[in-house]
């Protein structure tokens, strides 16, 4: 059984600094690409202003600021493929960079249709792109397009202890889940108190299992590094809190 490496990287005022930075700059890309996508909201959901501000929303882009601005600082640390926490980082990181380029794709495309008035007559397929409704083009694109990266995670992070291992290969399940959610139509075989639950429960596979991980090293006494504390516990607690406000709605 691998332990977790001791290391002699510290956490600085410097690191505290830009992970700010990059979650404010993650809030500002956020309301960006929604602003950009108002056109087309506007005229399909006849809104007549854009969304404020989902909470909910902003502590994703808050988890994927924290994540780009640790792999940004990981990539010259040492041993990126021993740290879970780095691991974590990178596949909060890829996930972030295919939502909002695929959002920004979508947004942008639209946004560009909108621009044109149709013909009368001539049937609106503005928002559709690639045969894909713009507001699903992210889902349905993104999780196909991360499963390469979650295989070669799994294959580097060999010599990381057994249950982080594991953790990882829940990630890759999670992603097959939701594909098979939107390409393959899962929930129709599912009930619907799970319909109704399907997405936590599915991203809640890993999250449990990262849980489970960090358990046992604790209850262990190994060395654990700053890295795995401070992109762990963000990750949990913005499960716990989606779990909440959907009990609470």
């Amino acid at each position: 059984m691998t332990a977790l490496p001791a290391t002699q990287e510290r956490l600085g005022i410097s690191h505290l600094m830009l992970l700010t930075a990059g979650i404010s700059i993650a809030f500002f890309v956020a309301r960006g690409i929604e602003h950009l996508r108002f056109p087309a909201d506007a005229h399909y959901y006849k809104l007549e202003c854009p969304s404020g501000v989902h909470a909910f929303g902003m502590l994703i882009a808050a988890i994927y600021g924290l994540c780009v601005t640790m792999v940004v600082l990981a990539i010259r640390a040492r041993d990126f493929w021993l740290s879970p926490g780095k691991t974590l980082a990178l596949l909060f990181t890829t996930m972030c960079v295919l939502n909002w380029s695929l959002e920004f794709i979508a947004s942008a495309v639209t946004y560009v249709r909108m621009q044109t008035d149709l013909a009368p007559g001539v049937v609106d397929r503005r928002g559709y792109i690639l045969g894909i409704w713009y507001g699903n083009f992210a889902v349905d694109v993104g999780y196909v397009a991360c499963l390469p990266v979650l295989l070669w995670v799994i294959c580097k992070t060999k010599n990381q202890p057994f249950c982080f291992r594991l953790t990882w290969v829940g990630f890759l399940f999670f992603a097959l889940l939701i594909i098979g959610q939107v390409h393959l139509g899962f929930r129709t075989y599912v009930g619907s108190a799970l319909n109704f639950w399907y997405f936590e429960a599915a991203i809640g596979i890993p999250i449990c299992l990262l849980i489970a991980a960090i358990a046992r090293s604790v209850t262990r006494r190994d060395a654990m590094d700053w890295w795995t504390i401070m992109t762990a516990v963000p990750v949990i607690s913005v499960w716990f809190v989606a779990i909440s406000l959907k009990l609470l709605a």
